[in-house]
Parts: structure tokens; sequence; C-alpha cells
């Protein structure tokens, strides 16, 4: 199903890219060759273009171009840039359009579940409270919120998200450090449900988060470092990821240990080696009782 650009569009959606040409006296009017798009993508890149191939004149004056959002995304604000000659004159135009995450699952006809299902939250009220507020603390530690200024299809401005994580992804960092915290250096059994838990701990469970996040975002940050040249000119972005990926090798370390003595201080007492057994195993008056018949212990 084909969308608008002011429609909520999402990755593998298919957007339908229109452009209007007019001349100077506002009458519609066909450019004297077939008009070039270019897609560039929320950081700058361009993802697409300029080309012409694709492009389809609907009308008089009228053209669209049907564009497929990368499964990778990213997440963010494109722009189509438009080109063409009119009436001798050189045009350009830009229109933005938005590529946000949605947590809608999809729904199944048949009720079965299949492979690839969204699997969806199932979190108590407290859980939520509890993951709201790491979620607050992440996001002010990863500084990832952020919001940009557009024009609908009707020139009103608005103000959009464009942060870099989503609530989802959030979410599923700290529940994957939880599990990381429960597992070393041996086995525990908190939840997010785990109120004392939470407001004692939940800032080792924010750290461990970050360090997903991460390492997650300096694979993608990888992907975008490539030297770009243009008539003899070249420039090569920041090595983003190289700086990601130090902070969180040299933060991981310094976490383990820090949950290892989390976790060793509130060891639990082992079986069969409590005070109990080990007075009994050195006390013969103790051991000699389970020799005794019922009723003929000592008095």
């Amino acid at each position: 199903m084909q969308k608008s650009r002011g429609e909520t569009l999402d990755v593998r959606d298919v957007v339908n890219l229109t452009v209007t040409f007019k001349d100077g006296d506002g009458n519609l009017v066909d450019p004297s060759s077939p008009p070039t798009i270019t897609i560039v993508q929320p950081n700058g890149t361009i993802l697409l273009g300029p080309t012409s191939q694709g492009v389809t004149r609907a009308s008089l004056g009228n053209y669209s171009f049907l564009f497929t959002v990368p499964i990778n995304g990213p997440y963010g604000v494109f722009q189509d840039v438009w080109i063409a000659m009119v009436d001798g004159f050189r045009v350009e135009n830009a229109f933005p359009f938005v590529v946000v995450g949605t947590n809608i699952p999809t729904v199944n006809s048949d009720g079965y579940a299949h492979l690839g299902d969204e699997y969806p939250f199932d979190y108590s009220q407290v859980a939520i409270k509890n993951i709201n507020k790491m979620i607050k603390m992440m996001k002010a530690r990863l500084n990832s919120s952020g919001k940009i200024k557009i024009n609908d299809s009707f020139g009103n401005p608005q103000w959009v998200s464009c942060d870099i994580f989503s609530i989802e992804t959030l979410t599923v960092f700290l529940a994957m450090a939880l599990s990381y915290f429960n597992s070393i250096p041996f086995f525990t059994y908190f939840t997010f449900d785990d109120e004392g838990f939470i407001a004692q701990f939940g800032e080792i469970l924010v750290e461990g988060a970050v360090m997903y996040a991460l390492a997650s975002q300096a694979l993608i940050e990888r992907g975008r470092e490539y030297q770009i040249g243009d008539n003899g000119l070249t420039f090569t972005p920041p090595t983003v990821s190289e700086l990601l990926n130090s902070q969180y090798s040299g933060s991981l370390a310094q976490y383990f240990e820090t949950v290892k003595l989390i976790k060793n201080s509130m060891r639990p007492a082992s079986l069969g080696l409590g005070v109990f057994s080990l007075t009994s195993s050195m006390n013969p008056a103790f051991k000699r009782l389970r020799h005794l018949k019922g009723g003929r212990g000592p008095y």
C-alpha cells in the first residue's frame, strides 16, 4: 500500500513522492527534460540519485516517484530533492518526509503464532513504572532524544521526534542488562517488579543497557564512515564508531567487576554448610543423636 509524505512512515513502507511544476504565471507546465530526484538521509548523506529513472509523469506538470524505505532505516527526516529545467531556468525544491518506528504488532488472521511475529511486552504496572524510571536515566546518559521542526503538507510547522533509539529498543537493552545481572557470577531471580532492587541497583542496570546501546550504535556508525569525493575534493567523516567502541570497551571490564562485587555481597548461604551443620559435625553429642530412637534422647 502506497503512502504520502504526510502519513506515518516506517521501514519497508512505499511512499509516493510527488512534485508539481509551474511557470512564472502559475500555470502547470512540463519541464524541458525529465526531472531528477535525489533522496537524502537524515544524516545528510545521499541515499539515491540524482536520477530520473523511475520518475513518472502523472499529468501536465505533475510527476511522482515511488520510494521504498530501506529495512535498516534509518529513522528520522528524509528529503526528496527535485531538479528540473522550466522555461530555461533551473528549478530545485526539497520536500521532507519522516520515517519513525512503531510498536504496533502485526495481526495474524489464522490465530496461530508464526516465526518472526512481533512479541509484545507483558510487564505489570509496577514493572512499567520502574522501566520508565530507567528509560529516563538512559535518555539522559545517551542524550538520544531530539525534535526537528518540519512543515506538513499544508505548510503548517510542527515538531517531530527524531530519537536515536526507540522506547522499545531501550526496553530491550534494559531487559538484556537485567538478564546479565542475574547470571553472573551466580544465578539470581530479580525482576522489574522488585521496587527495592530497582531503587538500589537501577543505575547498574542502566549502565549495562547503555553499553549495549553504544555497541549497537557503533556498528551502525561504522557503515556510514566512508570517504566522500567530489571533483577532486575529499571529505572523511569523523570516526564516531571508534569513539563509541572505545567507550564501550573501556567500561565493560569495570562494569563486570562492579556487578561481581554487588552479587558477592548478597551471596546466599550454601546448602549443607551452614552454622548448624558445622557445629554438629564438630560436636560428638549432636552426631550421636541421629543414632538414638525416638524418645530416648538425653534429658
